[in-house]
């Protein structure tokens, strides 16, 4: 007698600092767990693939199995070779067959691309992008994602590769990014350039579900928190003024352990967005409501996404 089992998507959101593995049954979350990427540094390269497979398997309740694998990863992507190109923030990742030893391991359908663009997928299908014509969205964690969607569809270059707009100059800053630009968005406004402000004050402050009640105390008590915290929603700002001025998109959704700190930088963000009359650009700028979760989430169902749109062509 043939046991049943029901098939689950797993999605896995690769960052620089924290992997996101998901499993999803339907819309509906089953299980969810993080690794810090720098375990997976620990280990050869030969076992990494083995090492995710292991942690799939192992989250996978009794009953269910596993029907495919999505994967969005940060900073550039081969959507040609399927291979993450990614040395500066996520080299445990990159420049081997990662999907490819997926796939034959799992015997499942594996599909990969840029993690902007899956969280952007995960919230326009299952979150506050529902019903967008052209949604932008832009994540800032440990370096800054853009993705923008028209009509559901990424943007992509000429090449098929996602533009990284998280990677353009918006000040006369000396420090060079690895990207190679001067005054660079990513090194500024990125989770990480305000964890770096904001540590020369408040030292050991802790970043997790308490950092928006803790920083709107110590930001109400000092002039000095109070204004790092403006300048980096005007840092925000900049960027973004120069993003929806290009895009135009009906709405623009922040994520990232950044995004949660908005009330308290938003007078900057506000301040930096402000334009001549006919030049205004659209201040639908909302928090995304899938949080942390959107990328694994979009990225969970990016194989069903993909076969859809190839049984459409």
């Amino acid at each position: 007698m043939t046991t049943q089992t029901f098939p689950l998507r797993a999605g896995i959101d690769m960052g620089g600092t924290g992997t996101r593995i998901m499993l999803l049954n339907g819309e509906r979350e089953v299980a969810s767990e993080t690794v810090p990427s720098a375990w997976f540094a620990t280990l050869p390269q030969a076992l990494r693939a083995k090492a995710l497979v292991d942690k799939i398997c192992h989250m996978l309740p009794p009953g269910y199995s596993l029907a495919s694998l999505g994967i969005g990863a940060s900073g550039p992507v081969n959507n040609q070779t399927e291979i993450i190109e990614n040395n500066d923030t996520l080299a445990c990742f990159s420049g081997y067959p990662l999907v490819a030893q997926l796939r034959e391991m799992l015997a499942v359908p594996v599909a990969i691309d840029n993690d902007a663009v899956v969280a952007a997928l995960g919230e326009y299908h299952l979150g506050a992008g529902r019903g967008s014509q052209r949604m932008m969205m832009v994540t800032l964690g440990t370096g800054i994602g853009v993705a923008l969607l028209d009509r559901g569809e990424p943007l992509r270059s000429f090449d098929g590769k996602h533009p990284e707009a998280g990677h353009i100059p918006i000040s006369s800053d000396p420090v060079t990014c690895y990207c190679g630009l001067q005054g660079c968005w990513e090194t500024l406004a990125s989770r990480s350039g305000l964890q770096q402000a904001l540590e020369k004050e408040i030292p050991n402050l802790a970043w997790d579900d308490s950092t928006l009640a803790v920083l709107s105390e110590i930001k109400a008590a000092s002039p000095k928190v109070a204004d790092i915290l403006y300048q980096y929603g005007y840092t925000v700002g900049r960027g973004l003024n120069t993003l929806l001025a290009l895009y135009g998109p009906d709405i623009t959704l922040l994520s990232g352990s950044a995004a949660a700190l908005l009330p308290l930088y938003q007078s900057g963000l506000d301040a930096a967005l402000t334009r001549a009359d006919g030049y205004a650009v659209n201040h639908h700028i909302i928090q995304s409501s899938l949080g942390d979760a959107a990328g694994a989430s979009g990225a969970a169902i990016l194989p069903t996404l993909r076969e859809t749109r190839l049984h459409q062509s």
